[in-house]
């Protein structure tokens, strides 16, 4: 296997391939929002079949290069078509693929490597071998084929209550038109969690990226305030919830519910059959989306160091990198 980036004539085959067994995140217009510091890279065979690929993005913090999982995206994949059909064989094609991203990963020269695989990679051989540090990380997502009675009858009983007494409390739910309304709550609600972000990345992507065809978004009003709403991405198969925020001078418990739950039943009718949490690792957060009644989706994070960037990072923030 080989693997190097993506020239500009090979472009057009590496995005049906990503439509085909990718997502939306290995786009065209997903890499435009990060641009030269994004890279998508193709998996080739040794007869120059292009069978897969990944996107990582290059930064340069405090003088150190990382390569990372790129702003804002879930995952770098890998994605890949395997033609064999023997469980062996696909197990034997599976594992030269993951061999052969590990490696280029582990002969990259800087200082740090922290990249999330998709939920789809399960076999962490290849990089326990090359001595990366692999880390479990969970997400939950909700099967969408079920009727939305069922989505609604697994959820906790807390979560219902949440957007029961949102309703009685005569909060309502539209359909968000303009960015800048998520934007607002979003913001705030960064501010608020001392959560460190790149505004430039967050205008992009509810400004350039997002449009009726790869995205939606939900608010909850009281009255003519906004005080919770969501912003989801999705592609044919998978809708993102990527972004959400609150007003904290009006705050309800169920009014982020109330507007994730349509969000949830506006997926369900453009026939998606998946709706990702993209969950979190901080216990409130993820007893909240627990409560939705999704399934718990394990994944992976690999990371390699120098080791005194390995000492600095027990001292910093992994935010700032």
């Amino acid at each position: 296997m080989n693997i190097r980036a993506i020239s500009d004539t090979e472009l057009a085959s590496y995005e049906a391939l990503a439509r085909e067994h990718g997502t939306l995140f290995h786009s065209a217009a997903w890499a435009a929002l990060f641009g030269d510091r994004m890279v998508r890279y193709g998996v080739f065979q040794k007869n120059g079949d292009l069978v897969g690929g990944f996107c990582i993005q290059r930064t340069v913090t405090l003088g150190i290069t990382v390569l990372r999982t790129p702003l804002f995206t879930p995952h770098c994949g890998p994605f890949f078509w395997i033609k064999a059909q023997n469980p062996v064989a696909i197990l034997e094609s599976r594992r030269e693929i993951l061999h052969a991203v590990a490696d280029f990963l582990d002969r990259r020269s800087c200082a740090l490597v922290s990249v999330s695989l998709a939920p789809q990679i399960q076999d962490m051989l290849p990089f326990v071998w090359r001595k990366f540090k692999v880390v479990p990380r969970y997400t939950y997502v909700l099967d969408l084929t079920s009727s939305f009675d069922d989505v609604q009858g697994n959820m906790s009983p807390v979560r219902r209550n949440d957007i029961s007494k949102a309703a009685r409390d005569g909060l309502v739910v539209r359909q968000t038109t303009d960015p800048a309304v998520i934007r607002d709550l979003v913001r705030e609600t960064f501010a608020r969690q001392q959560v460190q972000t790149n505004a430039q990345h967050l205008d992009a992507i509810l400004f350039r990226f997002s449009n009726p065809a790869n995205s939606f978004m939900f608010t909850t009003y009281r009255g003519d305030s906004a005080i919770a709403g969501c912003f989801v991405v999705h592609d044919t198969r998978t809708a993102y919830y990527l972004l959400g925020g609150s007003n904290a001078d009006q705050r309800h418990h169920g009014a982020g519910a109330l507007a994730l739950l349509e969000a949830i039943k506006h997926a369900k009718k453009l026939g998606i059959a998946a709706f990702d949490f993209e969950g979190s690792m901080i216990p409130a957060i993820e007893r909240y989306f627990r409560g939705f009644g999704g399934r718990l989706t394990l994944y992976f994070s690999v990371n390699k160091a120098w080791l005194p960037v390995e000492i600095m990072l027990k001292f910093f923030r992994r935010e700032l990198f």
